[in-house]
């Protein structure tokens, strides 16, 4: 009978201390405060999610107790996409008894860039939190702190050739604020010599929201003048954003993905006054989508309509031309071989169709009267229908092509289609 008793004594020791005691133990919450998102590598985009808890883990708790975690997070095109990671990528932090590292760089290609948690462009989508699922079914909300630094969007450089300063237009990933005490915020490699330099600058313009800037050049720099083959970085710890996250060494370059006179603008913001239209219209005798043709220099408010806007013409224009297709300089620039053509799809937030257009114009088309013109096309905030649309953000897919004898000269963003998010406000 002893020693029946003393078997069964040392089976249960035996349980206890093996995968039964962690069977058996309780769940440990993840914390509710301390669980952030991260961009690792410096290019923009989040990697890797931190997840703290309320004590100790160990590798058998994790592997016994934790099934997933799944998460929303914002794709390249711009959408909410749903998002499951298994507890078998988990890994502990060694620096950190208390929290997991999930490895996301696998995943971070699909992401948009995208460095805050909550912007003025996604406010309407559901981002920013995450679930950690049990093995027994149960599941805890993890909300997700924003430890991502900010980063280089898009960059375009105006290229005046000495007639005046060189201007840079540069799009951050979120709402920024300088570091006092840095003389320069981005610095460049060369793609002559691949040296790393400070941008000097003459002025610095930012717009309201403070997520872009036009940097107006150092004319007097012109040995080391910024060339459109360079590359740009934000200068470590001079420039953070609300949250405090400060710029690190880790920071990528980025290409200059624009260069004047090929550049395309597409507002952020668009006001719908009723006022334009009459009381009471609801597009009544306008088209959706009008196609404007005005002389350059234009001085117009683009902030109360939403449009795609490119100078077309003109010496700079045919000289850019000259540049990338490799042409003698006295070869004249023939308009007949010249197209420009704008394509335009616009969706609800949620991905929902609005409306579309395509637009070919003809360099030799008789309304730009072969002088520098203003191009643009502009939507009138009705839908397909013919109804106007209401408040709130949208997502426009648009190509901006400039083609010469057939050959794609110049082609806006990186793909065939960019994508701009912008506001709607009526009134």
């Amino acid at each position: 009978m002893r020693r029946l008793l003393t078997k069964v004594l040392l089976g249960m020791s035996l349980l206890c201390g093996g995968a039964f005691a962690a069977f058996i133990q309780s769940p440990i919450p993840p914390s509710t405060q301390q669980n952030f998102v991260r961009d690792t590598d410096g290019d923009g985009r989040m990697d890797q999610m931190e997840i703290r808890f309320l004590g100790n883990l160990t590798k058998e708790y994790v592997s016994s107790m934790l099934d997933s975690l799944t998460f929303e997070w914002i794709d390249s095109s711009g959408a909410a996409k749903h998002y499951t990671v298994a507890a078998s990528k988990f890994q502990l932090n060694p620096a950190n008894k208390r929290s997991l590292i999930v490895d996301l760089k696998s995943m971070q290609k699909g992401f948009r860039l995208l460095t805050a948690l909550s912007t003025m462009e996604f406010s309407a989508a559901i981002y920013g939190s995450a679930l950690l699922y049990l093995r027994d079914g149960s599941m805890y909300p993890v909300a997700l702190r924003d430890a991502m630094a900010p980063a280089i969007m898009s960059a375009y450089l105006r290229n005046m050739r000495g007639k005046s300063n060189d201007s840079l237009t540069v799009l951050f990933s979120e709402t920024v604020r300088t570091v006092p005490g840095c003389p320069a915020l981005l610095e460049y490699k060369s793609a002559k010599d691949g040296k790393v330099r400070k941008l000097k600058t003459d002025e610095i313009r930012w717009n309201f929201w403070m997520n872009s800037a036009v940097f107006v050049l150092d004319k007097k720099a012109s040995a080391d003048a910024l060339n459109f083959r360079d590359s740009l970085r934000l200068v470590n710890g001079c420039v953070e954003d609300t949250s405090g996250n400060a710029v690190s060494k880790v920071s990528q370059f980025s290409p200059l993905t624009g260069y004047s006179p090929f550049e395309v603008v597409v507002p952020s913001m668009a006001v719908d006054s009723a006022s334009r239209h009459g009381a009471g219209a609801e597009g009544a005798g306008l088209p959706i989508f009008q196609l404007n043709f005005q002389p350059l220099p234009v001085e117009s408010a683009r902030d109360t309509a939403w449009g795609v806007y490119m100078d077309v013409l003109g010496e700079e224009f045919e000289n850019a031309l000259r540049e990338i297709l490799k042409m003698d300089e006295k070869t004249p620039v023939s308009l007949s071989k010249l197209k420009v053509r704008f394509d335009i799809r616009i969706y609800t937030n949620l991905g929902a169709y609005v409306v579309g257009t395509r637009a070919d114009i003809a360099g030799n088309d008789e309304r730009l009267g072969g002088k520098p013109t203003q191009l643009s096309l502009r939507w009138n905030f009705m839908d397909s229908h013919g109804r106007r649309v209401s408040t709130g953000v949208y997502i426009a897919n648009v190509t901006a092509l400039v083609e010469y004898d057939g050959k794609a000269v110049f082609r806006n963003g990186s793909d065939a289609t960019a994508s701009y998010v912008f506001g709607v406000v009526r009134r």
